[in-house]
């Protein structure tokens, strides 16, 4: 049966609660617009754990400016807020495309003065975002099944004779899948745009037969340590993590898609100039430093000089050999396809 409290048990729950917020260990907020506190949104888990570590605590005792870490990010909800006039958020951690394509409406141009660009990777800084961090999607192998006839280049990723088994990829095309498709076609990758969206699917049906589609890192990792692909697209970072763990895998960096993250100012942040102040410290050789020693991703500002062990090494790929056969995609194309993209894709993945 139901009770109602009493309005002494209201009082005493009500009590409990206040001192409870003041024993709460989240960082004093301040007030919109004051300067001394900005709210950074990020991707959660581990991702969110080393970020904390790598960049906001450092900056919170190095400025005093207080920083409110969320998750995850939600490209619908930013734009509400930024429609609204009134968002909440500051620092927001944007896919590559996003960047380009909301640049000026739901993303504020940052100030670039302070900003080496030769520190980063050609094309990886753009007036509204700055690389965080790096990682590449990257076909990776089972090594015991492969392990007199590994693959060495994407094509092979596509040629079920030669390299029969099961195959895993993300089930987002804006990871690559379709540029992969035809650079294993013979494309290079200075002609990969516009794409040629038949040609693609015609090699990715190659494939369709008993693939497997992961949606997180986890479900990738978790595929590599059960040995349930023997050939997979893999984020570099979640690579790593799997062959930490015990999962048989190698890395084949021919054709890798380089990808990065990237710190944005949202449009109309209540605390723009603290936000300025987070990204500069964020992306400076120190902070990168520590962040690629944090977590198995590689610094988007290649000065930096972290401490890796061999197998943190075999994965990163911010490493000059891996980087030099990797190819980026064309960001500003993305920005203005995504949508059609994404639907050839839902329609090919469902028929």
């Amino acid at each position: 049966m139901r009770t109602t409290p009493s309005p002494m048990t209201l009082l005493a729950m009500a009590t409990s609660i206040a001192l409870l917020a003041g024993c709460s260990s989240t960082p004093d907020a301040g007030s919109a617009g004051s300067g001394n506190h900005l709210t950074l949104v990020t991707f959660g888990s581990a991702f969110q754990k080393a970020q904390e570590r790598a960049f906001v605590q450092p900056f919170e005792q190095e400025t005093g400016i207080g920083v409110t870490v969320e998750s995850p990010t939600d490209l619908a909800k930013l734009k509400v807020m930024v429609q609204s006039g009134k968002p909440t958020w500051d620092v927001y951690v944007a896919g590559q495309q996003d960047v380009p394509a909301y640049c000026g409406t739901y993303f504020d141009k940052l100030d670039l003065g302070t900003i080496k660009r030769d520190d980063f990777a050609p094309g990886t800084v753009h007036e509204c975002g700055v690389p965080v961090d790096t990682y590449s999607y990257v076909l990776a192998y089972n090594t015991e099944k492969f392990r007199d006839n590994p693959p060495t280049s994407i094509k092979d990723f596509f040629d079920t004779a030669k390299f029969p088994g099961t195959r895993a990829l993300s089930n987002d095309p804006a990871e690559g899948n379709l540029e992969l498709a035809l650079l294993a076609d013979g494309v290079p990758a200075k002609d990969l745009y516009p794409l040629d969206y038949d040609r693609a699917f015609r090699v990715l049906d190659r494939i369709k037969d008993g693939a497997v589609f992961w949606s997180s890192g986890a479900e990738q990792v978790a595929a590599m340590e059960q040995k349930r692909a023997d050939l997979i697209l893999v984020w570099s970072g979640r690579g790593y993590e799997a062959v930490k763990n015990g999962a048989p895998y190698a890395p084949v960096w021919q054709d890798n898609s380089y990808h990065w993250a990237s710190l944005a100012i949202v449009k109309g942040s209540p605390n723009r100039e603290a936000a300025q102040k987070f990204i500069e410290s964020a992306v400076s050789q120190k902070a990168q430093t520590r962040w690629a020693e944090a977590i198995a991703y590689g610094p988007a500002n290649l000065s930096a000089t972290p401490k890796l062990d061999p197998a943190q090494t075999d994965w990163d790929s911010s490493v000059p050999e891996h980087r030099a056969l990797s190819w980026q995609m064309d960001n500003e194309w993305w920005g203005e396809h995504q949508d059609e993209v994404i639907q050839r894709w839902t329609d090919w993945t469902a028929g």
